[in-house]
């Protein structure tokens, strides 16, 4: 009998070592989402593209809430692309996954893909959003939430202010904006500048276009979700405008975020950028030693928006309340005012526009100017605009159709016309 019994523990003991390798097997062959680290800790893959400055909040919530993340950067076109295709294949998406604002409404063709944000607690935090930027990220019938904001991109005009002195112009923030109440106005002064300093006005013509696009009413899509670039008269003023700008030759014709953009910069080869917020962040990461060089004021005509984003978290993910938890708590007004205070990225969260912290922040890269009240100044006079299923495709066309003009390929009308050509054919695919 006791020989029989230790049989039986041995039996019991094998067959428990089986059952344990066995699972153990199951879960190296998982690649789903819902994985535990070594330690047992939650662990949360998160898709992100460069200069998005909140990966140190991600960590730091990690660290605080004993979970595990693993941010995986690559670039903005990847990031959309890569997660389009992991989408259609159902397997390979992440946990949470940025999508930038032209990229958002594309999703919303197949909300299933998403977990309903809603579905997880999102309408308690609706009140802390932008509207408008809200309403971005919901599907037609208002059912379906796929994402969080994180920053908006209102638009400024950073300027050289030594450029500005040697051309006999103010260089006082308020006297800077005194000159460009239309944009006709803007280009007087370029002239102005060309004229006594050799210098060109702008950068690149295709951020002129960017923000004119963005100061109607709409832009490449009505709200029935039917394309308008051909009826919608914005549109074709930012294209001339852009077309005036390369004919008066007050372009340096740099692309932007070029190293040759970074050089230019620095170098004072032209006195102004049109700049979201965001782009901060690129200038100061791109020629770090212009800083007090710039300088930054309000638009003429308005403001506009370029970019901002939103996070999502895919079907695919298993642990979709834990990575709510964490995006809620990052994309919170009192962290939005951690990011831009960092990385210059503007919150999508109103409620903190008036406070001291935002109305008294500074740049000293951009010569101590008050880069928090100009922004909430700006943001504030932001329309907000249907941005569309192809946004991101229509105004690569009509950039590609700029930049012909500008490399002396095509003649504005014609560009203009072969991009229409692009569009009808490419969107009736």
């Amino acid at each position: 009998m006791v020989k029989k019994l230790g049989v039986q523990k041995l039996v019991l003991l094998l067959f428990s070592v089986i059952l344990l390798f066995g699972a153990a097997a199951c879960s190296s062959n998982n690649t789903s989402s819902d994985e535990k680290d070594s330690g047992g800790k939650t662990k949360l893959t998160i898709w992100l593209w460069p200069n998005m400055g909140i990966e140190k909040q991600i960590e730091q919530y990690a660290k605080d809430n004993n979970i595990e993340v693993d941010i995986q950067t690559s670039e903005f076109e990847d990031v959309h692309s890569n997660l389009t295709t992991a989408l259609a294949a159902g397997s390979g998406a992440p946990d949470i996954s940025a999508i930038e604002v032209k990229g958002i409404d594309k999703m919303k063709a197949n909300p299933d893909h998403f977990h309903n944000l809603l579905d997880l607690g999102a309408e308690d935090v609706k009140g802390d959003y932008l509207d408008w930027k809200w309403q971005q990220a919901l599907t037609a019938d208002g059912k379906h939430l796929l994402g969080l904001p994180t920053d908006i991109g209102p638009q400024a005009m950073a300027y050289r202010t030594d450029i500005f002195e040697q051309a006999g112009l103010p260089t006082d923030r308020e006297e800077v904006a005194a000159l460009f109440n239309t944009w006709d106005d803007y280009l007087k002064v370029g002239e102005q500048i060309k004229a006594k300093t050799g210098k060109a006005l702008i950068d690149s013509p295709n951020g002129a276009y960017t923000v004119l696009e963005g100061q109607g009413d709409e832009k490449y899509y009505d709200k029935d979700g039917n394309i308008i670039v051909q009826d919608n008269a914005q549109i074709k003023k930012a294209y001339d405008f852009a077309m005036e700008i390369i004919d008066k030759d007050l372009t340096a014709g740099f692309e932007q975020f070029s190293s040759e953009w970074g050089t230019g910069m620095l170098n004072g080869d032209y006195a102004t950028i049109l700049a979201p917020a965001w782009m901060m962040t690129s200038m100061k990461a791109t020629a770090p030693d212009a800083a007090g060089k710039w300088d930054m004021t309000l638009l003429p005509e308005g403001s506009g928006n370029w970019g901002g984003s939103f996070l999502t978290i895919p079907k695919e993910s298993k642990n979709a309340e834990e990575a709510y938890k964490l995006i809620k708590w990052l994309l919170s007004p009192e962290q939005q005012l951690v990011t831009f205070k960092e990385s210059g990225n503007f919150p999508s969260t109103p409620g903190i526009y008036n406070s001291e912290e935002i109305q008294s922040f500074t740049s000293e890269y951009f010569n101590n100017a008050p880069v928090g009240k100009i922004y909430a100044e700006a943001a504030q006079k932001v329309k907000p605009i249907i941005e569309g299923p192809e946004s991101i495709q229509v105004e690569q066309i009509i950039g590609d159709a700029i930049t012909r003009v500008k490399d002396g390929q095509a003649k504005p009308d014609a560009s203009w016309d072969k991009a229409m050509e692009q569009l009808e054919r490419e969107l009736a695919r």
